[in-house]
């Protein structure tokens, strides 16, 4: 088992041109987009062309010994899944080496040629709603949030030359309440950016006109250790009404005042989040997750399609 990070965005059509005019995509021009999904998603990702997406390469994964396509539709939950293979460089000429002090060079991707990885997808589209969910997959550095939102958007337009979609990261605000409330905080984040001069000389010893530095303070439980309710209340409170964080004189000579900015860490039902209590639509759409490894050492498709159904139910928003 391996951990891998979902990162969970939201979407909804529109006019062209007219945000405003949000479309019912169960019946749109008479089609319902779940069934357009179904049908047409796979050949239209197959049959893209590396300059339609940044210069890449772009297919839907194939299973080696079954030579099935790792494509799934489920019609009773309204959601569609799957691999997309993402080659990358094909501008550049690189040599592949033994992954040892040796390095010894095995051999030489040419020009013209891509190295593939490939990537989880997992398009819901609920009931009763205007507002479908996209979830795919990050592996350490290695994502395709912008890959994946030209390939989506290129596919409404083709299909639906009318319209066009919006995508934004899944920020729900009583779930952000729950992580809150009800979480186990690791610790609370009070930064400053911009320190006035007399602060700047307490800490370097001269203030540059200009310059940007940050201090953090962190707050850290300990073992057995917990963070008090009344400290969570207080933090919940301060996601209307934000003004700071703690009253205290000696923190305030620190530069920790009403600008200071405030981060939890908290974890809620296995998964952690850092919220950012001054802005929580700057709160990443990222969801911790452990999935099997297949053969290749990517993730295992059936067990992160599996932790995927089993995160968006926790939410009880009827997402699936």
């Amino acid at each position: 088992m391996e951990k891998r990070k979902l990162e969970i965005h939201t979407f909804y059509l529109h006019e062209n041109r007219k945000p405003s005019q949000i479309i019912d995509y169960s019946d749109v021009y008479g089609r319902d987009l779940f069934d357009v999904f179904k049908t047409d998603f796979l050949p239209f990702v197959d049959g893209l062309a590396p300059s339609q997406v940044n210069g890449k390469t772009t297919k839907i994964e194939v299973n080696n010994e079954s030579k099935k396509s790792l494509f799934k539709t489920k019609s009773s939950l309204r959601y569609v899944s799957g691999k997309i293979k993402i080659g990358e460089d094909q501008n550049k000429e690189q040599d592949v080496v033994t992954a040892d002090k040796n390095k010894d060079r095995l051999f030489t991707i040419e020009k013209g040629q891509s190295v593939e990885r490939p990537f989880f997808f997992f398009i819901s589209l609920p009931e009763k709603s205007n507002k479908g969910f996209i979830v795919l997959e990050r592996e350490g550095r290695h994502a395709m949030k912008g890959d994946f939102s030209k390939i989506f958007r290129k596919f409404i337009n083709d299909k639906f030359s009318e319209l066009d979609v919006k995508i934004n990261g899944f920020v729900e605000s009583e779930l952000i309440k729950e992580f809150l409330t009800n979480g186990d905080y690791e610790r609370i984040i009070l930064s400053r950016k911009y320190l006035p001069a007399d602060k700047s000389e307490r800490y370097l010893g001269t203030y540059h006109d200009g310059g940007a530095y940050q201090i953090q303070l962190n707050i850290i439980p300990q073992a057995k250790t917990v963070i008090p309710i009344l400290t969570k209340k207080k933090i919940v409170r301060h996601l209307e009404h934000y003004d700071g964080f703690f009253e205290d004189e000696d923190l305030k000579n620190l530069g920790f005042d009403e600008n200071a900015n405030i981060k939890v860490v908290t974890t809620y039902n296995g998964n952690k989040r850092t919220i950012d209590l001054e802005d929580t639509l700057k709160t990443r759409p990222y969801y911790l997750i452990d999935v099997k490894i297949d053969a290749k050492g990517f993730s295992d498709y059936k067990s992160i399609n599996k932790e995927t159904i089993t995160l968006l139910k926790s939410f009880n928003l009827g997402i699936i």
